[in-house]
């Protein structure tokens, strides 16, 4: 099962709302599971999303949470299916200043 960690500077709350549209098709065949939390469940999960909240990051007056996420794929997914899956998550969840 190809696997893949991201850190997050976000909620489980803000990742939550931010699925559906990051996952697109693949949301209802995913299963989530945040902080020992069942979010999603999928009888056959093509995504398996498993996450826990660490301390956050003290930045002179902001805080910054942080998410640890381990992304895993089904078997049978190809390498291109779960590089394109990941730049569309990494797109609608990357959130920055400019």
């Amino acid at each position: 099962m190809p696997k893949f960690v991201r850190e997050m500077g976000c909620t489980p709350e803000d990742l939550v709302r931010w699925l559906p549209q990051a996952l697109g098709d693949l949301y209802p065949n995913s299963t989530v599971v945040l902080d020992g939390n069942i979010l999603l469940s999928a009888k056959i999960p093509e995504l398996q999303i498993e996450g826990r909240s660490k301390p956050s990051r003290k930045i002179a007056l902001l805080d910054i949470p942080v998410l640890d996420l381990r992304l895993k794929f089904a078997e049978n997914w190809t390498a291109i299916q779960c590089e394109t899956a990941l730049k569309r998550f990494d797109l609608y969840t990357r959130r920055g200043g400019g």
